[in-house]
């Protein structure tokens, strides 16, 4: 390659780097007819005048705050949606005019903008009286003298109140963004984080008990936060213990993926009249106080935060007592001193067959339904994580009435659940071999459904051998 060809290549890199670095800087390309040539991105500082009204909104960040007339965060799509009406703005104009003639209203504006970029430039924008013909404003701009002509709907786009633009989101998170829940109320600290394993994510519980949780009830105590609205603002008093912050109800702290971490602390719980969530007016109702680092200002939430994140280990825990895929089991097999003792294995047709007598099909929706129900299992309570023998004594484990166990295709080691006594009405103690906790589960629905004789085990045209197995077979664990 020649050396002008050279030349010619790296004026063009750096040609599409200059172009690359305005872009990011400025934001956008300005339009043909925008006579402000800005983007939202220099503008750091917003003033707006309209009906005996004055707002005052400043960039920190990538975040935009109110400080006047109330200090708090701003909602940011709303003030950029403002910026966008801003700096696209394109008007017609009049030169050589008199902007003092009292015609065009430039003297009581209904409408003041003041604005000033990174650089420190402050520009003002007023708007008077209509033309009379069309749908525009008489206005001027700082430092030009040309009497300009600017829509009305840009008078719309920026004339807000302040509770239009007050961001009443309680945090500003996604969902699928969260990593890490804590909560402190009362005595308790509950911490729980999801864990990923290749494709999948499973939540885990660290505090007060190692142990799965329950995804579906983690995520909605998430989503309940993230959905929570601002109903109301107050002062932040000097002495905290009037609204209840200086021992709170709760304490909540929601990590990000990128390890951003929003907290709130919810403090008294008192009756207040409110803006109405929908519609106008307002009406009584139950608010607790929340405290944000972030936000200068106390929030009133609705009373049913408090409930939204007053958990307890035992329901965030995952309760599920077997996790196994019905159609990969090969093998069930019944021990039991009450019910039918029977070992039913699945051939190559997906038929259950009996093994004694052999060649004695089972009905499958009998033995489908024992799987569903023992999928279906959940704790009711956890008793011991790790369980002497004596324990297992106590809670009749140690020779259970009851043993199930499950071969699965593609593991090496079957699956057996032990039910012992009853432990309350309608509940027994169980423990599985793929743990050992005991549980208890309310075990009724299972045990309803095994079978007590061989035929309501096996298809009718298969009862009519005579064929039986007797129950009263002793299990052993």
């Amino acid at each position: 390659m020649k050396r002008y060809q050279f030349t010619l290549a790296a004026l063009l890199i750096f040609a599409v780097l200059l172009t690359w670095v305005v872009t990011q800087e400025r934001g956008r390309v300005p339009e043909e007819g925008e006579i402000l040539r800005l983007s939202p991105l220099q503008i750091v500082k917003l003033e707006i005048s309209h009906d005996d009204e004055q707002l005052v909104l400043e960039r920190e960040d990538k975040k935009w705050y109110l400080t006047k007339p109330v200090h708090g965060l701003a909602v940011t799509e709303q003030v950029d949606s403002m910026l966008e009406s801003l700096v696209q703005v394109k008007p017609g104009k009049r030169e050589g005019v008199d902007l003092t003639n009292p015609d065009y209203g430039l003297d009581r504006p209904v409408l003041t903008v003041i604005f000033q970029t990174r650089a420190g430039r402050t520009t003002t924008i007023k708007l008077g009286a209509k033309t009379g013909t069309g749908d525009d404003h008489f206005a001027t701009i700082t430092g030009r003298p040309e009497l300009y002509l600017i829509k009305t709907s840009f008078k719309t786009a920026l004339e807000k109140s302040a509770d239009d633009l007050r961001d009443k989101t309680l945090v500003d998170l996604k969902k699928d963004d969260v990593r890490k829940l804590k909560i402190e109320w009362l005595e308790t600290t509950i911490v729980a984080e999801q864990i990923s394993a290749g494709d999948t994510h499973k939540w885990q519980l660290h505090q007060p008990v190692e142990a799965a949780a329950d995804r579906f009830a983690v995520e909605d105590i998430v989503d309940g936060i993230i959905r929570a609205k601002v109903t109301d603002f107050a002062d932040r008093p000097e002495d905290l213990s009037s609204v209840g912050l200086d021992k709170p109800q709760a304490t909540v702290s929601l990590t990000t993926k990128d390890g951003q971490q929003q907290s709130f602390r919810i403090g008294k719980q008192i009756e207040r009249e409110v803006p109405k969530e929908y519609g106008e007016g307002t009406e009584q109702n139950q608010v607790v106080y929340v405290d944000m680092a972030q936000r200068p200002q106390l929030l009133l939430v609705a009373a049913n935060l408090l409930d939204q994140v007053s958990k307890t280990a035992f329901d965030l825990r995952d309760k599920t007592i077997l996790d196994f895929a019905k159609e990969k089991v090969v093998q069930v097999k019944i021990q039991s001193k009450q019910k039918l003792n029977f070992t039913a294995n699945k051939n190559e047709d997906d038929q259950w067959m009996l093994e004694a007598p052999a060649g004695m099909k089972a009905d499958s929706s009998k033995i489908d339904d024992i799987l569903w129900n023992l999928g279906s299992l959940q704790a009711t309570a956890f008793e011991k994580e790790q369980p002497e023998q004596g324990d297992l004594m106590k809670y009749g484990l140690a020779g259970p009435d009851t043993v199930i166990t499950l071969k699965i295709t593609g593991q090496s080691k079957p699956i057996k659940v032990h039910l012992g006594k009853e432990a309350r009405f309608s509940t027994r103690y169980c423990q599985t071999s793929e743990s050992e906790q005991v549980y208890q589960i309310n075990a009724t629905v299972l045990l309803d459904n095994l079978p007590t004789d061989l035929e309501a085990l096996t298809s009718p045209k298969d009862t009519e051998s005579g064929s039986s197995l007797q129950p009263g077979f002793m299990p052993q664990p």
